[in-house]
């Protein structure tokens, strides 16, 4: 199953930068990320397709609970587009999967080949840095719709992905805020 989670200025993003990209974007979210959430057996399958990324294949049954993955897939501000395991359990909230009060989740109903092409595609973009340009300038419309780019910002990157499988092709990942991007997908 894949989530999008939009978090609120709140826990580990309870800052003034945070309040502020909430409020400047019109709404409570300051950020937003994908959330895998497979079965360690549906995960290995996916990840038997997919080329490189050995410490993924080798290490994911260790954050494995009640034979269940969480894998998100994120960029946050000055970083790179990333991936962290996520458990209910863990001791770092980084690491813990969201919970209702600091977080929205929403489910991004698609079939098992979609979630593969979104996966393949986001790991094929760990590594690129964070777009300042495009966070800060998202409202400036000279920016144009690409397949991909060579930078991110968070929503930007969880946009693209989705128009890899041709859902929301209508709409400028560089051009999105995580508010715009959680009205967009709850419509």
């Amino acid at each position: 199953m894949l989530w999008a989670s939009f978090a609120k200025p709140a826990g580990i993003f309870d800052n003034i930068f945070n309040k502020a990209v909430s409020w400047v974007t019109g709404g409570e979210y300051c950020h937003s990320e994908f959330i895998f959430h497979l079965e360690e057996e549906r995960l290995a399958n996916i990840l038997e397709e997919i080329d490189g990324h050995t410490n993924i294949k080798e290490n994911f049954r260790n954050f494995s609970e009640n034979n269940t993955v969480n894998l998100c897939f994120y960029v946050l501000w000055g970083d790179i587009v990333s991936y962290r395991f996520l458990k209910d359990t863990h001791n770092n909230p980084f690491y813990r999967m969201p919970n209702d009060i600091q977080y929205t989740q929403v489910h991004i109903d698609i079939d098992h080949q979609k979630e593969l092409d979104i996966m393949k595609f986001l790991l094929q973009e760990c590594g690129k840095f964070y777009d300042y340009t495009g966070a800060l300038g998202y409202f400036v419309p000279w920016r144009n719709q690409s397949d991909t780019y060579d930078k991110y910002f968070c929503s930007q990157l969880m946009l693209a992905a989705m128009q890899k499988i041709d859902m929301y092709t209508n709409h400028n990942p560089a051009s999105i805020t995580p508010n715009q991007l959680y009205k967009i997908i709850k419509t």
